[in-house]
């Protein structure tokens, strides 16, 4: 497929548009992704010779904006992640397309930024509650150990099991772990079948069986979590500084320690979040709690539960996010780190696939943010 015609721009604008309202027909959608592989391709291979085009890219930059800074698109939340990454393609492929980086032409600071450092993945340690240490990324699918009325088992996909077996102490409730370092992230299903989803640089400790009152887990860092409904047993997810109760519901901890406010999101159901002084909220789904970590007050808004969520569906979204937020986010996945002292008072809006290297998505933060950034012994460095 030809990428530098005219007549191909064109289309590939129209089909943007298309694609950014919902309009896009299955081979509209397949041929722009043809296209921009087809144009990162060749853009990165050597000797490529792609005219640049000042009047072109800045009408093709402000149709990227014009639609990735649209808060509300109307469509499925499938829809709209299959949106946001076609929008996101597009940047990459005028990134390519219109800056393409050669030996001759780059300054040595450029350099730096091609470093490739890949996207994290899946990967964490599993803890039992006798101190043993499971690498889950070396573990074959199948069982991995049993345990107290317990058969623990890796699935073809990646994910931890716990599943009730017919023998055994099921009164055993000794903690287990699970920890997934910078750049990790894993999926496990508890003894009473809930579903948790850890983000990078996260640990959630959890009993091996939950007790007949209550089920209680503690976390560090993001996870979002899908409960087993159960009148009878409240959920309670405990963190340095609140705690979160529910029955059964689907919801979004963010409590690093980096982080000036811990963010509780409901997608489902209903929670109440309890501070450590004894303040409390209640949530609606689409609202989330916000608990400052040095003041301690507690508020709430209503927020996008696509975006909060998006980690884990393999996306970052920015929604008018501060420039600090976002290279903390990206220090986590890509394990890294980010030196905060030279980070402007800027923000970010946009898409951008979590497979993405680092390379790539910090070429798209210099295209959209006019800001450079060089990797220097791993920490990212804005200019």
């Amino acid at each position: 497929m030809g990428i530098s015609t005219g007549m191909d721009q064109e289309k590939l604008r129209q089909i943007s548009a298309k694609i950014s309202d919902g309009t896009a027909s299955e081979e509209e959608i397949a041929w722009y992704h043809r296209y921009c592989v087809a144009a990162e391709q060749a853009a990165m291979a050597s000797g490529t010779n792609i005219p640049d085009d000042e009047d072109t890219r800045a009408e093709m930059y402000r149709q990227i904006r014009r639609r990735i800074d649209r808060k509300k698109t109307g469509l499925s939340v499938k829809y709209r992640y299959a949106a946001a990454a076609a929008l996101t393609g597009i940047l990459a492929a005028t990134v390519f397309l219109y800056r393409p980086a050669t030996h001759k032409d780059q300054p040595a600071a450029v350099a730096a930024v091609s470093q490739n450092i890949p996207a994290g993945g899946n990967k964490a340690v599993l803890t039992l509650a006798n101190g043993k240490e499971i690498m889950l990324s070396d573990a074959g699918a199948g069982d991995i150990v049993k345990q107290a009325g317990l058969r623990i088992y890796k699935t073809a996909t990646g994910e931890i099991v716990y599943e009730a077996t017919a023998t055994g102490n099921a009164s055993d409730t000794g903690i287990n772990r699970i920890a997934t370092p910078r750049g990790g992230q894993y999926s496990v299903v508890l003894q009473d079948g809930s579903k948790v989803w850890l983000n990078a640089a996260s640990t959630l400790s959890y009993p091996v069986n939950f007790s007949a009152g209550e089920r209680r887990v503690t976390l560090q860092g993001e996870a979002y979590f899908e409960v087993a409904k159960n009148a009878d047993r409240a959920f309670k997810v405990i963190t340095a500084t609140q705690t979160v109760e529910v029955l059964g519901t689907h919801f979004n901890v963010d409590a690093y320690s980096d982080n000036a406010l811990v963010r509780t999101t409901l997608l489902e159901g209903s929670v109440k979040v309890v501070t450590a002084p004894g303040t409390q909220l209640m949530l609606k789904p689409g609202e989330q709690a916000r608990l400052n970590n040095q003041t301690g007050a507690l508020q709430k808004s209503n927020v996008s539960e696509e975006d909060v969520i998006a980690w884990k569906n393999g996306y970052f979204i920015f929604n008018d996010t501060w420039l600090s937020d976002v290279l903390l986010q990206l220090s986590r996945w890509y394990d890294v780190q980010v030196d905060l002292s030279t980070v402007p008072r800027i923000r970010y809006s946009g898409t951008i696939p979590r497979r993405k290297t680092l390379q790539e998505v910090l070429a798209m933060l210099e295209f959209t943010g006019n800001r450079h950034f060089e990797i220097v012994n791993r920490t990212i460095i804005v200019k």
